[in-house]
């Protein structure tokens, strides 16, 4: 078969382009992420600004100790702050890892039913605001991509998968802590490894279990009665409410509800 100059060159030309680009997208699928990631990570680090007294020992005590407790008012910005500090942890290479978990427990123990689903998918669900927290510093796109990575840097622990493990260079952050058994929050506490920090964050004031069953109390009483050190724990009331007007508003009036003040 007879082929021109001219049509060998262009044959060649398209051979080429071909190659260069299926060099593109290997490079760019195996490597652009990482290389983002390096790229970006300081300039996202955001400082915390603390809005209340309560909120700024909350910081330090996340800066200073191993477990930090946050226990009281809705909407005080317990998982908030929580959130932003692993964040920028894990952009300044402090940390290796978030790792975010919570109880399959929604409000007042209503339920819409059962829904076929994984357990990490349930999960999800319910700590939708935490990944929006984490969205604010290192950007939705990474905070997916992280999650849905085998070794990316965002887990989503169901509670019972935090059982046997050994967690080192992470940040945990369990979430609505009030609603915890002493028996689940002492299999948290031990998992604790090298260079890894816990955060509780909850409101005893909306727990759905007895008070005797809290796991945050618990916790709170256990670290009191046995003085244990590099554990913080910061009390949050309605005065702390920098959620809005009318939010803070309802938080004071149920906490005089519960305490008789009226």
């Amino acid at each position: 078969m007879f082929i021109t100059r001219r049509k060998f060159e262009m044959s060649n030309n398209a051979a080429r382009f071909s190659n260069r680009k299926a060099k593109k997208v290997v490079g760019e699928s195996s490597h652009q992420p990482k290389a983002k990631w390096e790229e970006e990570r300081y300039e996202k680090a955001k400082p915390i600004v603390p809005k209340t007294t309560n909120q700024a020992a909350f910081i330090m005590s996340m800066k200073n100790n191993t477990l930090t407790v946050g226990s009281g008012s809705s909407g005080s910005g317990k998982s908030f702050l929580a959130c932003h500090y692993a964040a920028n942890e894990l952009l300044l290479g402090n940390t290796k890892k978030i790792i975010i978990s919570r109880p399959y427990v929604a409000l007042a123990n209503r339920t819409t039913g059962f829904k076929p689903s994984t357990d990490l998918e349930k999960l999800r669900g319910f700590v939708l605001p935490m990944l929006g927290y984490l969205s604010e510093v290192l950007g939705r796109g990474m905070v997916e991509m992280q999650i849905s990575s085998p070794d990316g840097k965002v887990e989503l622990a169901p509670l019972e998968s935090l059982r046997g493990r050994s967690f080192d260079n992470a940040i945990i952050i369990i979430d609505e802590s009030q609603c915890l058994l002493p028996e689940e929050v002492e299999a948290i506490v031990t998992r604790v490894g090298q260079n890894t920090q816990i955060i509780f964050c909850g409101d005893p004031a909306q727990k759905d279990v007895k008070e005797d069953k809290c796991g945050l109390l618990f916790l709170e009483r256990i670290i009191r009665k046995h003085n244990i050190n590099d554990c913080g724990i910061i009390k949050f009331t309605s005065e702390d409410c920098v959620r809005s007007g009318i939010c803070k508003a309802f938080v004071q009036a149920f906490d005089k509800e519960r305490t008789g003040e009226w």
